[in-house]
């Protein structure tokens, strides 16, 4: 299992990361209504520790997590820790 920080040390698995969505700018309409529905029904994960929501991350297991991470900077961790996995498998 590789754990990549979302925030705050707060971790995820990165292989059940299906989106990294950057939302420190524009609050697209389905994103907030994902969210909106995803908290209805108890699947959002908050680990912004109060502040601004700048990354949302939509796991395979229908949880959505909400960070304070920018998105680019999760979707780089992603990418670095799958490099790395391959790395090692050479």
């Amino acid at each position: 299992m590789n754990l990549i920080n979302a925030g705050f040390r707060n971790f995820v698995n990165d292989k059940r990361i299906l989106a990294v969505v950057d939302f420190s700018k524009a609050k697209s309409q389905p994103v907030l209504r994902a969210i909106r529905n995803a908290n209805d029904i108890g699947i959002v994960i908050d680990v912004t520790m109060g502040r601004t929501t700048n990354s949302v991350i939509f796991m395979d297991s229908g949880h959505i997590i909400l960070s304070h991470s920018m998105g680019p900077t999760i979707a780089n961790r992603v990418k670095e820790n799958r490099e790395q996995k391959e790395d090692k498998q050479c």
